[in-house]
């Protein structure tokens, strides 16, 4: 089993940055209830039992981080490495 490195500061009192190995992620919430985004753009839900190390946790959402190529005349997707727009026919730049 490889080494891990996890480290949370807390900012006021409601908020918290987490470091690790893979990134920095946020988190808000009370004891027993807490909302995250981590470093692979995952929205986390936490509800535990304060003090018991009872917890569950489940992935909520996903950050969309990725821009959507579109043609900028008509609005419909395109291809990674469009020329023209195939409903309208726009030259892509």
């Amino acid at each position: 089993m490889g080494w891990r490195f996890r480290k949370s500061i807390g900012i006021g009192k409601f908020f918290r940055v987490n470091l690790s190995k893979s990134g920095i992620g946020f988190s808000v919430g009370v004891p027993g209830y807490r909302i995250s985004l981590g470093p692979d753009k995952k929205i986390r839900r936490t509800v535990g039992i304060p003090g018991t190390g009872i917890y569950n946790t489940e992935v909520i959402g996903e950050r969309n981080t990725k821009k959507r190529n579109v043609c900028p005349h008509c609005n419909s997707p395109l291809t990674a490495k469009a020329k023209y727009c195939s409903n309208c026919g726009t030259k892509i730049k």
